[in-house]
């Protein structure tokens, strides 16, 4: 194995290192990261160095190491195993890019075989009290109009492409036998998945929604609050999408991913959507020069949101089910799956589309 830097991959300009991080142990994990620690930061002692596993993501296993001060650390990030299939690894790095230069997200220092080693951004994970907090939840409205506002190009994959190629990735078996039969019996054929799919795209193909850059993914643990501030990191699902999607799935997520998903206890009441859909509309249009919403603007993008919040629930929950034959990380993916669904039926049902 060489561990020599390479000058650029992928045409980014980021360095790249020849080297495959094992994570099947914890031990696999940090001699892989030490490696990959040795040539980014040299003049650190090996003995000095201090590390941390964070345990908070279901995909990927992430390690940091930093010597004196936290603030230095640098983290290594690397990918499940199967994530390939459902991410564009390429896209990713272009996204942290476009995010790292609007000053919403982290630095990227270097990519290896089956991962990334990028800045860590100092701060408080989003918890759920936090995101309903009124100054910080009007800080994340703000930064992500600040990221919907990042230029896109044409011919980058949509939200649609990649729900569909996730419904078609849904494994027809399980190794784990229990797990398939709770998918065979409480979760949707392909076919039927198709369908619902089909019925959404048809729905909200016939509104005017214009495509914007989205994280696609802004889960709580996924937005960092720094004094006066919030940045965005882990943008693996970044790409061009409706900002309402966007905006449904940061709100589905406020529920978190853990055990029971009680929707009814944690999705954002409808006062609070109207507060944040106008302080998220009132800074994109400050931004595009256009003049602040009406109401009547901020209601026809609660009603989007509440539509794409369908959406959301469908595309992870399909997600999840790819998860669960692939993935190596101990979390009920299949549990996640039909959770999922049943709050989807539920708003499709409140939605009057049953």
């Amino acid at each position: 194995m060489t561990t020599e830097l390479s000058n650029g991959h992928h045409n980014t300009g980021v360095p790249h290192l020849d080297v495959t991080v094992d994570i099947a142990t914890e031990q696999g994990l940090r001699d892989g990261a030490a490696v990959i620690i040795n040539k980014l930061r040299p003049g650190w002692s090996v003995k000095s160095i201090q590390w941390k596993l964070f345990t908070d993501g279901i995909t990927n296993k992430l390690i940091g190491a930093w010597v004196n001060d936290i603030k230095e650390c640098v983290l290594v990030r690397v990918y499940g195993i199967g994530t390939h299939a459902i991410i564009d690894r390429k896209q990713e790095i272009k996204n942290m890019q476009k995010v790292h230069n609007i000053g919403g997200g982290s630095e990227l220092y270097a990519t290896f075989e089956n991962g990334i080693a990028y800045q860590f951004i100092p701060g408080d994970i989003l918890t759920e009290p936090m995101a309903k907090d009124p100054k910080i939840s009007k800080l994340v409205a703000e930064m992500m109009a600040v990221i919907h506002n990042i230029e896109i190009k044409n011919g980058e994959g949509g939200l649609w492409t990649r729900f569909e190629k996730f419904i078609n990735l849904i494994p027809t078996s399980l190794t784990n036998k229990a797990n398939e039969k709770r998918m065979k019996n409480e979760f949707l054929s392909r076919e039927e998945m198709l369908t619902e799919y089909n019925m959404l795209k048809e729905l909200l193909d016939k509104e005017t929604i214009p495509l914007v850059f989205c994280h696609n993914d802004a889960l709580l643990p996924n937005i960092v609050y720094q004094e006066g501030k919030v940045v965005f990191i882990d943008l693996e699902y970044g790409g061009p999408g409706p900002a309402a999607f966007d905006i449904a799935n940061h709100f589905c997520e406020h529920t978190g991913a853990d055990g029971v998903l009680d929707y009814d206890r944690f999705y954002p009441s409808t006062e609070f959507q109207l507060v944040w859909i106008a302080a998220y509309l009132k800074h994109y249009n400050r931004i595009t020069k256009k003049p602040p919403p009406t109401d009547d603007e901020v209601a026809d993008m609660f009603g989007l949101v509440d539509k794409f919040n369908l959406v959301s629930h469908l595309h992870w929950s399909a997600w999840a089910l790819i998860q669960a034959e692939n993935s190596n990380i101990d979390f009920d993916f299949v549990d996640y799956a039909i959770q999922r669904l049943k709050e989807y039926r539920k708003r499709k049902a409140g939605l009057g589309l049953s």
